[in-house]
């Protein structure tokens, strides 16, 4: 890495900002990166005036950047109109006062965007006169409606840096509106109760997560295409960069007295006395550099204007090369072959295979541009007895054989409460469940080799994952398990489920010299276990066609199907792919 570190100074700070700048420029003219996301900035903290002037200076150069801040999100273009859209269709249940100076800003936002698009003043006009008569699951199902509308559109159709980041923040807003709906525990939005759901989601809700930690609402690693992270030292953590840039070089320890750096070092390494708080202060103080120096795979570099740099760090700034001298090649840097790494994508049966099959579109929209899904009352049964099987697995692996009557119905209990799902009809059925398959499979509890069992086969040019319900091994055998609720379907069987089996017997194979066997589980049936009988040829059809259809994926084929009513119509994204209906 000691060849790797450089230094960008300046006799002022806007000479170092327009250094930095073309630094920058230069890596990506140079095809030394390939994509703005490999590089990281980092600051001590964003009230750093080179945080701002920087990003100003980028964003003239048509460079964008990324700053996961929690007041930075809210103030988004995006974010705002998508609030003051929503907030205008039940504006008139609100109170004058109850409507602060961000609200009605993201008001006025929303009428100047509706004015430009005919058919949205046409929506939104029906809906603030009729929203009486409308009720909703969610937050989620009233902002999919806007996606019919030009300004949407644009946002998921455009590639540039500015539309991949409005993505980016909508998709993070679709998130939210999910957590929300979890947190009042799936309440309906309707004038029933005065739509009192909205008005604390505005008035309260927002109001929370404005104050909240930057990780409640960013997911760590996640940054839109071609924007520069801007990052604190301490979002830095745990991440990793091609390219790292060091701003706030002028810090100092915060401590007073003529303790030199070196002998405070000395002191806090070698001394067996309690370590006083001057050499703490110390410590942290280059504890916190060093997290910001190790995030750089490749490259690290310091920036900061002459007269700017403490005297904590001077001796290492002017010990590595300047970038800004005449003597400077850009050749002179050496980076790992960064697009060579394997960046083969992981895929699976169920989140992605099985998707992309059931609709391309909605595969694009909830795995490619991460929109979040509904959550639907319908797969609650589903969701809860698969993790109460899984515990009950999991308990006889660890030799727990004895389950009462009252530890099957609080365990159901318990997930219901940790799902944040409240208890439902189906609480009574799920407990009967649980019982029967303790019943049926006692006997076949020794044989638990592995639970919810994670497997990986590599491919050419992506990882094949699976997760596996179950494995059983004996003396001459392994069984695959896969549960399922409902009843058995052999058309539902043939067209999906063989292909998924096929999978988890490919993953298996170079592990065991056993048979295996492949098993689904209808916890529901009085003959629950369905052997399914797949052979080599059967293998090799269903890896063909899996290998298929994520060639599809890969090369980004995402076609609308023929409208079709059972599953567009039932869709969270139909307004986008078929208008208002």
């Amino acid at each position: 890495m000691a060849s790797n570190v450089f230094h960008i100074s300046g006799s002022t700070l806007d000479e170092n900002i327009r250094n930095t700048v073309t630094f920058i420029k230069k890596l990506k003219q140079n095809n030394k990166i390939k994509n703005y996301n490999q590089i990281a900035i980092l600051f001590s903290h964003f009230k750093d005036r080179s945080a701002k002037k920087l990003e100003d200076a980028l964003k003239k150069e048509n460079i964008e950047v990324y700053s996961p801040r929690t007041k930075v999100f809210f103030e988004m273009y995006e974010v705002k109109l998508t609030f003051g859209i929503i907030l205008a269709c039940f504006k008139k249940y609100f109170p004058e006062e109850a409507l602060d100076i961000y609200l009605l800003e993201c008001l006025d936002l929303a009428r100047l965007e509706i004015r430009k698009d005919n058919e949205f003043l046409v929506w939104i006009k029906e809906k603030i006169e009729n929203i009486s008569e409308y009720s909703f699951n969610s937050l989620n199902e009233i902002f999919y409606e806007l996606l019919n509308f030009s300004y949407y559109k644009n946002v998921l159709q455009e590639e540039n840096p500015i539309e991949a980041r409005a993505n980016h923040n909508l998709a993070i807003l679709t998130k939210i509106f999910k957590n929300f709906q979890k947190y009042v525990h799936s309440k309906k939005i309707s004038i029933e109760d005065d739509f009192s759901i909205i008005k604390y989601f505005f008035t309260k809700y927002l109001e929370i997560l404005k104050q909240s930690r930057v990780d409640e609402i960013f997911s760590e690693e996640d940054y839109p295409n071609d924007c520069i992270p801007f990052l604190t030292i301490h979002q830095s953590k745990g991440l990793e960069f091609p390219v790292v840039i060091v701003f706030s070089l002028y810090s100092k320890p915060n401590v007073s007295g003529d303790l030199s750096r070196q002998t405070s070092i000395d002191r806090l390494i070698n001394s067996n006395s309690k370590i006083s708080e001057i050499d703490k202060e110390y410590f942290d103080f280059y504890r916190k550099f060093y997290v910001a120096f190790s995030r750089a795979k490749n490259l690290l570099v310091l920036s900061c204007y002459e007269k700017g740099v403490s005297e904590n760090f001077k001796p290492f700034f002017y010990s590595v090369r300047g970038v800004n001298s005449l003597q400077f090649d850009i050749s002179q840097i050496n980076l790992d072959e960064v697009s060579k790494k394997d960046e083969r994508r992981i895929l699976s049966y169920t989140t992605d295979i099985a998707l992309y099959r059931y609709c391309p579109m909605k595969y694009f929209l909830v795995r490619e541009k991460e929109y979040s899904t509904f959550d639907k009352k319908v797969f609650n049964l589903g969701i809860i007895t698969h993790k109460a099987i899984e515990h009950i697995n999991k308990s006889f692996l660890q030799k727990q054989e004895i389950f009462s009557d009252n530890y099957i119905e609080d365990l159901v209990k318990n997930i219901y409460k940790f799902q944040n799902i409240d208890l439902d009809n189906n609480v009574e059925r799920i407990i009967d469940i649980v019982k029967k398959y303790i019943k049926d499979e006692k006997d076949n509890f020794k044989y638990i080799k592995k639970v919810e069992a994670s497997e990986f086969r590599v491919e050419d040019n992506y990882i094949l994952y699976g997760q596996i319900d179950l494995i059983l091994e004996d003396e001459n055998e392994i069984k695959i398990i896969d549960f399922k609720t409902g009843k058995y379907n052999e058309i539902e069987f043939s067209s999906n489920y063989r292909q998924q089996l096929s999978l988890y017997k490919l993953l298996l194979q170079k592990k065991y010299d056993k048979e295996i066997k492949t098993y689904l589980y209808y916890l529901e049936e009085d003959e629950p276990k369905k052997e399914i009988l797949i052979d080599d040829e059967n293998l090799k059809e269903d890896l063909e066609n899996i290998n298929k259809t994520v060639q599809d994926i890969l090369d980004k084929k995402f076609p609308k199907i023929p409208y079709n009513q059972n599953i567009c119509g039932l869709c969270e994204f139909k307004n986008y792919c078929w208008g208002i209906q």
